[in-house]
């Protein structure tokens, strides 16, 4: 009975010592543990979170899954080290580029092409001739950072959609005047496709193209979320705020999977309109809005989101904690 009541005494000491840890010293601890997690999503979360943070340990987290770790793991690293604006060369990611699992290949290219290092250029014109049509779309686009007109032409010829959209796009950032036109050639009134349409018209905006602003407004009403969600996101893209209320809109839906595309797109816009909700949405039941919702906090720079942040190192979701550890590092 004696050893009972000490061993209830020495757990209330070390509960009163956890729920005294101050909230930096929480996070950082929260971040620590995370790495060693037996989860590779939280170990991913954790080891990006340690990067955005300043402490490079992450990368050898995520490098050394990207060389031992099962496809779904590798994948995620990838799309990490894609968040993290990774634009090294490095030769493990040549080897992933040539793996044969599609998805692992796929977000191989999306990485590579977001890099302009010369020793990346062959590799992208190898994904030219993937039989994914993804990573076709990828290599096209890609290429765009070579500045070199001739590999990028065949891609107008590709038989997917978006694969000539990307062709056109790459082209068009290389100053081909009649990129815009073919790209709008591929929105073809007869035959509306939502996803190739909403391809089109964030190409558009890309390049810049406020000519079909008025046409762009005309997305927003009467057609699938997807494609509403893009014409907003273009508008922004353009400097036109007319597809606010549809995110805020989209934000609000009864369907989750249209509050998360609302959220990314809130996350790389962070507009004013958007703060109030954003702050509801961060206790989102749906996971995915909650740290999209926390991870888009994170740009207003508002002390207040501090206690937000703190908060949520409580929440019962291990990932959710770990992206409130990022984000109450960050916002300090």
């Amino acid at each position: 009975m004696k050893d009972f009541a000490i061993f209830i005494i020495v757990l209330s000491v070390t509960g009163v010592v956890n729920c005294g840890m101050a909230p930096k010293d929480k996070a950082v601890s929260i971040l620590k543990k995370g790495i060693s997690d037996r989860s590779d999503v939280i170990k991913i979360n954790a080891a990006q979170a340690l990067v955005e943070t300043g402490d490079n340990q992450g990368y050898e987290v995520i490098y050394r899954i990207l060389q031992e770790g099962n496809k779904d793991a590798i994948v995620s690293a990838l799309g990490a080290l894609c968040i993290l604006k990774d634009r090294n060369y490095s030769p493990v990611l040549v080897k992933l580029s040539e793996n044969a699992e599609p998805l692992i290949r796929t977000e191989a290219y999306h990485l590579i092409s977001l890099s302009s290092d010369n020793g990346y250029q062959p590799v992208l014109l190898k994904g030219t001739d993937d039989r994914i049509a993804r990573v076709r779309r990828y290599a096209y686009q890609g290429l765009a950072n070579f500045r070199d007109k001739k590999p990028i032409i065949p891609g107008l010829k590709d038989n997917d959609p978006i694969v000539r959209i990307n062709a056109a796009k790459s082209l068009g950032l290389l100053g081909e005047e009649q990129a815009r036109n073919f790209i709008k050639k591929e929105m073809d009134p007869k035959n509306p496709n939502p996803e190739v349409w909403a391809q089109a018209v964030l190409a558009l905006a890309e390049l810049g193209d406020t000519s079909l602003i008025p046409y762009i407004k005309e997305l927003l009403t009467d057609t699938p979320w997807d494609l509403r969600i893009a014409a907003a996101e273009a508008l922004l893209m353009l400097k036109d705020n007319s597809g606010i209320e549809i995110l805020k809109d989209g934000l609000q839906s009864g369907d989750p999977f249209v509050r998360v595309k609302s959220v990314e797109v809130m996350i790389r816009y962070p507009y004013a309109d958007f703060y109030e909700l954003l702050k509801q949405a961060s206790r989102d039941e749906y996971i995915n809005v909650s740290i999209g919702a926390v991870n888009a906090l994170i740009s207003y720079r508002k002390k207040e989101n501090l206690k937000l942040f703190e908060d949520l190192l409580d929440a019962p979701n291990p990932l959710v904690r770990v992206v409130a550890a990022s984000a109450y590092l960050r916002s300090l």
